[in-house]
């Protein structure tokens, strides 16, 4: 197992970062790893690449093709995609979709009681996806993963959503359950989004600090982003059509996966 490579579903665990950072971690001052919202084509194609990269080698998109791995939330006005940058390399990428499109959220077309269960109680709600992290020797993915959902809270309580849902592999569900107060919302079913690999969904606050293991609860709560850090960054038009023809279905992937 590679664990400078992880993603939302592959078959490498989620590595927790031994001590959760609130000023981005320790890092090379030669090659500083830059956590943004991704604000032109450039960084959108980085995280688009580097998802069909990490979800290639876990089985969960085909090989080849366009070489960007983009779904059609991905061209969503509510969708905000986050990047770890380094040197101009995109090396993390993680997205949160707001509720509020047509067609809700990514998740819904799987959990569709589940969500509309949820929205009829008045809550704010959010999809986080497309976590991706291919981490390089300076830095370790724990500390990209931990960076990257940092600046994805943030945003999240700065569009005032209450919680969050994710649909994760079942291997990483207990992780997010024990560190940062997740819990389960659905059973263990085939998640389109990933080639109808299994998926378990999860629940979790967006403004409830004390839901957070302690440890947590700094890292995920303390600090300050401007408005200009957190703001929504929406494709444009211009993105928009380019991207599309590159958009796959949500079920484009493989079935077959390699063993664990």
């Amino acid at each position: 197992m590679d664990r400078s490579k992880i993603s939302l579903f592959s078959d490498a665990t989620v590595v927790e970062p031994d001590r959760p950072s609130v000023d981005g971690g320790a890092q090379d001052a030669a090659t500083p790893v830059i956590y943004q919202t991704a604000r032109n084509r450039a960084d959108l194609i980085g995280a688009f690449q580097l998802l069909q990269q990490r979800y290639a080698e876990a089985g969960l998109a085909i090989a080849g093709g366009p070489g960007m791995r983009i779904l059609p939330y991905h061209l969503w006005s509510e969708t905000q995609v986050m990047i770890a940058c380094q040197q101009n390399r995109v090396i993390g990428s993680i997205s949160l979709t707001r509720d509020g499109h047509p067609e809700g959220v990514p998740m819904e077309s799987t959990y569709g009681d589940t969500i509309r269960d949820l929205r009829a109680q008045g809550y704010r709600l959010g999809e986080v996806c497309s976590l991706s992290v291919d981490s390089p020797q300076q830095v370790s993915s724990g500390e990209l993963f931990a960076q990257l959902t940092r600046l994805m809270m943030f945003h999240a309580r700065y569009v005032n959503l209450d919680y969050l849902v994710a649909v994760v592999h079942p291997r990483h569900a207990k992780f997010y359950q024990r560190a940062m107060g997740f819990k389960a919302i659905g059973g263990l079913t085939r998640y389109q989004q990933v080639g109808g690999q299994p998926g378990i969904a999860i629940l979790g606050h967006a403004k409830n600090r004390l839901s957070y293991r302690q440890r947590w609860q700094q890292h995920y709560f303390d600090g300050h982003f401007s408005d200009e850090e957190l703001k929504p960054r929406p494709l444009c038009d211009t993105d928009r059509a380019f991207f599309r023809p590159f958009v796959s279905a949500p079920d484009q992937g493989q079935h077959e996966r390699r063993a664990a």
